[in-house]
Order: C-alpha cells, then structure tokens, then sequence
C-alpha cells in the first residue's frame, strides 16, 4: 500500500471519528433555527480578514525564504495558495511539501533547499501560544483546570523546543548527542531518520540567523495574521447573534490555530466541526447548537476561498493539479 492511500485512510477515519462526535452533540433542531437571522452580509464583508491573513503568511514565508531565492509578493502568494488547496486535497499536510515541488519545478530552486524555510514558517504558527498565556488573565472565562494544564504543557513544551532551537543551531554536535540519547529507544533506521530530518531542519534555522529586523518582522506578520483572522470568526460569531468579546474570540481562534499544525482529514472534514465546539462551547462558553451553524457555514465560505483563490494560483502558475499531485506522492 502507498503511504499516501495510508495517510488518506488514516485521515477519512480520523474525520469520520470527530464527524461522529460532532453530531451526536447536536441539536439540529436549533442549529438550523441560527441560520433564520443570520446576517449574511456582514460575514461576506468580514471574510476578506480571512483572506488578509493568509496574505501576510505568504509574505513571511517570502522573508524566511529570502537568502534562497528572492521571490515577488503574487508569486509567493500563488505558490502559497497552492499549497494550502492540496492540503485540503490531501491529509497530513502534503500541501506543505508541494510548495517546495513548485519551487523546483518552477524555478529550479532544490527541493532540500526550500524545505527547511516551510519548516521554519510552520514553526512560527506556534508562537501564539505566548499570546494565549498572556490573554487568559484577561479573558473574562474560567477554564477547567484539565484545559488549563494542557495550555501550560503546552507553552512549557514550546519554551523547551524553542530553547533547544535555539542551543542546536550554536551547537549542533552537541544537540545531536543530546537527541540521540533520549532516541535510543527507537530502532536505528528511524533513529538515522529522525536524526537527519534534525540536522536538516537546524541547518535550514541558520538562514534567519543574524537576520535581527526580518526575524521580528516575520513574527509581528504572524501576529497580524492571527488579529486578522480573529476579527473574521468574531464577526461570524456576532452574524449569528452571539454576545462574546473579541479578547475571548481572540483567545479561542488562537488556540484553535495551534490545531491546525497537527494532521488533519481531507478538507478538515470533522475534525474542524469537533475542535471548534471543543474549544468555543466547551471551553469558551458559548452555545455549541450556536458554534455548530458557524463553523458549518465558515467551513463551506473558507473552502470556497481556498479552491478558488487555490485554482487561480496554479493556473496563474501554469501548473497541472493532477500533475502536481504525482509529484507531491512522488517525495512521500
């Protein structure tokens, strides 16, 4: 079996699983009773927040790429684009390897080369935790105290990562043999795998450094991003007549965006449905019959943009869906 029939399989069943749980949750009843009043006008207007965010992701990524290849601001937002159009294709995030496939099939610009810049971005999509820690005192909700120690966890694994990033890319040598020592658990053939996948990504972290003024600006871009898109899901919440703050909206999305890194099902069916009633209604508080109809009606407007925003990119890059699709299985 090809791994990518597995990863397909691993994630149908995955959505299927959150699917399942979703709507065994709601009351269709009343979710249907939210869309009567819901204003449709004010969404449409607010969904370009959400394409503004995905815009300042395509310019930071063209900043952390910059020493490999200097890339214009369409370009880097058509191949951008289209990465994210084949992660809604395909599961565990293979969209994130088709921008490096586009990049050499394009512009000659190696695949081993680009990766390591796709892996930096992705890296910065965790960064909001820190606003997370910062915004729960000001968020007027109590968490239950198993969320509150899975967000600790969280941001004390992330203040680790970050620490060790930071010490390998000065001392690799030694970051290795501190790796391997907590790895030798594993087999050796995935032990070299891992070991070469790190020693990739540390020598790709090399090309930010001593860049002070592109590093802040690539996580103030990530800041924005994340402001821009919250702004998108508070107006969705308040079309459907929700009566939350932005600070609270601003807290849940961000959290939610964290979910994202991990592996999704095709188009995020089932998995988006559970975690943002998990988050929102659960953690957050508000209606989950409510959180349900906004999240359907953002899901189908939010695939929508990408296909579409996703489709015009690889035509505007003359590149072939299906081709690009036999390439991407090609580097699994």
């Amino acid at each position: 079996m090809k791994k990518n029939t597995l990863n397909w399989l691993v994630g149908i069943a995955l959505g299927a699983v959150f699917l399942i749980t979703w709507i065994r949750i709601v009351d269709w009843q009343e979710f249907i009773s939210y869309f009567h009043e819901f204003d449709l006008k004010m969404v449409l207007i607010f969904s370009s927040f959400y394409l503004l965010a995905y815009f300042l992701r395509s310019l930071r990524w063209r900043i952390i790429l910059k020493p490999i290849y200097k890339m214009g601001v369409w370009e880097s937002l058509s191949i951008f684009m289209s990465g994210m159009l084949i992660n809604y294709i395909i599961p565990i995030r293979a969209g994130e390897i088709a921008k490096s496939v586009i990049l050499k099939s394009k512009k000659n610009v190696k695949i081993a080369e680009s990766l390591p810049s796709i892996f930096i971005d992705k890296i910065t999509d965790l960064f909001p935790i820190i606003f997370i820690m910062i915004l729960i005192p000001l968020v007027s909700v109590k968490l239950n105290s198993a969320l509150y120690i899975v967000i600790s966890l969280l941001f004390l694994i992330f203040l680790i990562f970050l620490a060790f990033l930071f010490f390998a890319v000065n001392h690799k040598s030694k970051a290795i043999a501190m790796l391997n020592f907590f790895l030798k658990l594993l087999p050796v053939k995935f032990r070299k795998k891992f070991e070469d996948f790190f020693i990739n990504f540390v020598d790709g972290m090399e090309i930010m450094h001593g860049r002070i003024t592109e590093n802040i600006l690539v996580y103030f871009l990530t800041l924005l991003a994340v402001l821009s898109e919250a702004i998108y899901i508070y107006a969705l919440f308040r079309s459907f007549g929700a009566e939350v703050s932005y600070l609270k909206i601003l807290f849940g999305y961000t959290l939610m965006n964290l979910t994202y890194i991990l592996p999704t099902p095709p188009a995020q069916i089932g998995s988006n449905q559970f975690m943002w009633v998990l988050i929102f209604s659960f953690a957050l508080g508000v209606n989950e019959n409510l959180t349900s109809a906004a999240v359907t009606f953002s899901h189908l407007l939010t695939s929508i943009w990408i296909f579409a925003v996703g489709i015009i990119s690889l035509v505007a890059l003359k590149i072939n869906l299906s081709q690009l699709l036999q390439n991407n299985n090609g580097k699994d």
